[in-house]
């Protein structure tokens, strides 16, 4: 598998990226495309395509600073779902010394029950700290997230450092941005 930061000039590839992204998450959840293009230039930020030949696998946009990995965004082709593509695309992250955090929803249904042992099989561990993620959309909600962690379950100081960089760093990118800030929680 190969990993690409795509040009958004590459139309061609763009536009499935493009598409899987919208595709797998929710409109609350999504940057709007222009604030996408400017987060794309930032250095810290790492919007990765997974493919093989000309077929689109799956994305995984990450951040990374200091000593740590953000895992934004994972999704792998609705079509190749079940075939260890998104593991593989987690081994891809983990492959480096930095401590890797990422969200997932409440344990609210069976679906979120599923994503979590996913990530569980993975390594990751569930942290006790719960984060209020800020919309990135202007008519979106902030919403309640729990936070894993890899290889090993983070600090509260760790924990403190990622709300900080997301709620300062990250929003940047984000519809309505400064008028979205909240404070650190």
């Amino acid at each position: 598998m190969e990993y690409l930061r795509i040009d958004p000039t590459d139309t061609a590839r763009w536009d499935r990226v493009w598409k899987l992204y919208e595709e797998s998450f929710p409109l609350a959840e999504r940057r709007k495309k222009d604030d996408h293009l400017r987060a794309h230039a930032d250095e810290r930020f790492f919007p990765l395509s997974a493919w093989e030949g000309e077929e689109l696998i799956g994305l995984i946009f990450f951040w990374e600073w200091d000593s740590y990995r953000y895992l934004e965004y994972l999704a792998v082709n609705p079509e190749l779902r079940g075939q260890s593509f998104g593991s593989q695309m987690l081994k891809y992250l983990r492959d480096s010394e930095h401590t890797i955090i990422l969200e997932i929803d409440p344990l609210s249904n069976e679906l979120s029950v599923r994503r979590l042992q996913f990530y569980e099989r993975a390594g990751y561990t569930l942290t006790p700290y719960r984060f209020m993620h800020l919309p990135y959309r202007l008519e979106a909600e902030p919403q309640e997230l729990l936070i894993l962690s890899y290889p090993n379950m983070i600090t509260k100081e760790q924990h403190n450092d990622f709300v900080r960089f997301v709620n300062e760093e990250v929003i940047r990118y984000c519809e309505g941005y400064p008028f979205n800030q909240a404070p650190i929680s």
